[in-house]
C-alpha cells in the first residue's frame, strides 16, 4: 500500500472536523507531540482545558459537563452516538441527577495540530455511583472556538472487569 494512503487511526475522527490535510504526505499539518520543533503552549492549553473540564464537571455537575462541548459535539457512549449539545444534556441529565454519581478524569497524552486549532487528549477516567466504581479510558477531540478549547468528540471505553481469581 502506498504510504500516502495510510492515515494514523486517530487521525480518522479528525477528518470529520476539518483536518482533511492530515496525511502522511503533508507533514506540515501532522499533529506533533509536545516539544517537537515548537513551543508547548498549545498542548498545555488543551491539557489545562481537559483538566478544568473535569473540575467543572465535579463542581458544577451537568452544567460543567455540558459547558465543555461545542454546539455540534458528538459523544460515542453506550453503543450509540449522541449528537449536539442539547441531546448530550438530555442523555446525561438523569445520570447526573443521581447525587451519588461522580465522574473524574485526567489526560495522559495531549497532541495538537500545527495550526493550533484542533487537538486531542486521552487518558483515564473514574465513575462512581453509590458503592460502585468503574474505570476506563477516553479520547477527546478538542476544537478551538472563539479562542476557547471546546470538546467536539468524546469517546469513553470501560476497562474490562478483572478476571475471577482461580481456586
Amino acid at each position: 500500500m502506498n504510504r500516502r494512503h495510510v492515515l494514523p487511526l486517530l487521525c480518522l475522527p479528525l477528518l470529520a472536523f476539518g483536518l482533511s490535510t492530515l496525511t502522511a504526505q503533508n507533514n506540515a499539518a501532522t499533529p506533533r507531540k509536545a516539544g517537537q520543533n515548537r513551543p508547548r503552549g498549545v498542548e498545555m492549553e488543551v491539557r489545562d482545558a481537559d483538566l478544568q473540564w473535569s473540575k467543572d464537571t465535579t463542581t458544577r455537575r451537568i452544567e460543567g459537563w455540558v459547558d465543555g462541548f461545542t454546539d455540534d459535539a458528538v459523544i460515542v457512549a453506550a453503543g450509540r452516538t449522541i449528537e449536539g449539545k442539547q441531546a448530550i444534556r438530555e442523555f446525561y441529565a438523569p445520570i447526573f441527577s443521581n447525587k451519588d454519581f461522580s465522574l473524574t478524569w485526567a489526560p495522559t497524552r495531549v497532541e495538537t495540530s500545527t495550526e493550533g486549532t484542533l487537538g486531542y487528549t486521552y487518558g483515564n477516567y473514574e465513575v462512581k455511583s453509590g458503592a460502585g466504581t468503574r474505570h476506563g479510558m477516553y479520547v477527546t477531540i478538542w476544537r478551538k472556538v472563539d479562542g476557547k478549547w471546546k470538546v467536539a468528540l468524546d469517546i469513553g471505553s470501560p476497562l474490562p472487569a478483572p478476571a475471577p481469581a482461580k481456586s
